[in-house]
């Protein structure tokens, strides 16, 4: 009668292993996923994550106004974030009001352009203050042009301000003179760039 061979000594026959540069790729790859899926889920639980998403509360208003301006709507989310954080009845000490901090004056200028009648109470309704805000946003750019710097400038420290800066020759952001005009753009710019990373995570997980 014949017998089936005997086993190595040990045991079982060995398997087929794989490489250590294989184990150490499938080990980076499955870290990366676990780091990038914890940071979504972690962001998810923190305060800071949800006043950054806030504008889906304005979504529809802003993106209908992003479309008529032909503004990217993050770039005016970004820059509602850091005016107000959403908050409708915003008033600074200034005197800016409403999502987009307008100043009284500004916003009933953008308003009689407009050919419309515009209340100082009215310019704390969502609809109403980010309509005017991005008109005059739209102003501000038909005179700046694509530069960014000089637009959010302007909306921050007025116009007249930012022409005579501009004599010197193009604004950048280390020659503005004024500190918080400095922080403003930053902190605009460095959440605009937040939200579209934070965009293409979500289109990555269908969410």
């Amino acid at each position: 009668m014949t017998h089936p061979p005997l086993p190595p000594p040990g045991g079982t026959p060995d398997l087929p292993q794989k490489s250590p540069t294989t184990r150490r790729r499938l080990f980076w790859v499955s870290a990366a996923v676990l780091l990038v899926v914890g940071l979504f889920l972690l962001l998810q639980n923190l305060d800071f994550y949800w006043n950054l998403t806030r504008p889906a509360l304005h979504k529809d208003i802003i993106n209908k106004y992003a479309a008529v301006y032909k503004f990217d709507p993050l770039f005016v989310m970004a820059l509602v974030k850091v005016e107000s954080r959403f908050a409708e009845t915003a008033h600074s000490h200034r005197g800016a009001v409403g999502l987009m901090q307008l100043m009284p004056t500004t916003a009933l200028d953008m308003a009689k352009r407009l050919g419309e009648k515009v209340t100082l109470a009215a310019l704390n309704r969502p609809e109403t203050n980010i309509r005017l805000g991005f008109h005059y946003l739209s102003l501000l750019r038909t005179e700046f042009k694509d530069d960014t710097v000089a637009l959010l400038a302007a909306y921050n420290a007025g116009p007249a301000n930012v022409r005579t800066w501009m004599k010197a020759g193009p604004l950048m952001l280390t020659t503005i003179p004024y500190l918080e005009t400095r922080l403003f753009i930053e902190k605009v710019l460095n959440t605009y760039a937040w939200l579209k990373r934070f965009q293409k995570i979500k289109i990555f997980f269908r969410v």
